[in-house]
């Protein structure tokens, strides 16, 4: 499996299946998605993309990045997948990183530098968390 930098309309049709499944477009396309200083990237398994993940220009306290779409095939989770296509992207960017993490999926970006930051909210009926991440976090960095 190799990673490649993609289109937006690449990701959708994981943003849709795994994030956002049986939700209007505008549920998983972002207003930033065609930005030129946006950067899409997947992990594909020959021609079939697996994993995706964005991101995209738009500031929160003190970070200009956001990272937003990161999705893994479901017979794919548990194998690193994600995590290898998070620290290539964590190694094209010199600049802090924000988020919003699904309470079940935290762990993974903790474990990857990220840090939490505010209170824990409601989106989409599910509970999630802010989370940044600055290079001297990162175990890579």
């Amino acid at each position: 499996m190799l990673i490649h930098r993609v289109t937006s309309q690449e990701c959708y049709g994981l943003r849709e299946s795994i994030l956002r499944p049986g939700q209007p477009k505008e549920n998983w396309t972002f207003d930033a998605d065609d930005d030129p200083r946006t950067i899409h990237l997947a992990m594909k398994d020959g021609e079939e993309i697996v994993s995706i993940v964005s991101l995209l220009p738009e500031e929160k306290e003190g970070c200009p990045w956001r990272l937003r779409g990161m999705a893994v095939k479901d017979e794919l989770r548990e194998q690193g997948v994600g995590q290898q296509l998070l620290v290539a992207l964590l190694a094209m960017v010199d600049k802090p990183i924000w988020c919003t993490a699904r309470n079940n999926v935290q762990d993974f970006y903790l474990k990857n530098g990220f840090t939490i930051f505010g209170d824990e909210f409601t989106m989409n009926d599910m509970q999630h968390v802010f989370m940044r991440w600055e290079a001297v976090n990162s175990p890579t960095g």
